[in-house]
């Protein structure tokens, strides 16, 4: 009987109705929390707190939905490493965002859609005759 598994513990509940009831409300509580907070103007301390709601969020459906809490190596590791990357591409593009020059069109009165000629068509193209029939 080695490797095989009893009934009983193939389908071993994973943490029970109490669990399940107890995650729901966090998220339902995060989720208003986060809805409250919006209509709050924090400045700049309104995206920290709305990543931070959003992360623990994210931690309690990956922990309790995904099993990452009962299920050692694999999962985890593949979770680690895409967080990892996600941070890593997230600073590169705050890097390159704080290294743009501020602006790439020169300043003047005019926007680029009101200058004259842009909007006007060819006069050419109006007082142009139609091909004759005859090809040279």
């Amino acid at each position: 009987m080695t490797g095989t598994r009893s009934e009983s513990e193939k389908h071993k509940p994973h943490g029970g109705f109490g669990k399940a009831l107890l995650v729901g409300v966090g998220l339902l509580a995060l989720t208003t929390l986060s809805y409250g907070l919006a209509h709050l103007h924090l400045g700049q301390w309104g995206v920290v707190v709305a990543l931070a709601i959003a992360v623990t969020k994210a931690t309690l459906v990956a922990f309790f939905f995904m099993h990452l809490s009962e299920r050692p190596g694999g999962p985890r590791l593949v979770v680690a490493t895409s967080l990892a990357f996600v941070v890593i591409l997230v600073g590169l593009i705050l890097v390159e965002a704080s290294d743009r020059p501020t602006s790439v069109l020169p300043p003047g009165p005019f926007s680029a859609e009101t200058l004259p000629g842009l909007q006007d068509e060819p006069k050419a193209a109006l007082n142009r005759e139609p091909p004759s029939e005859q090809t040279p």
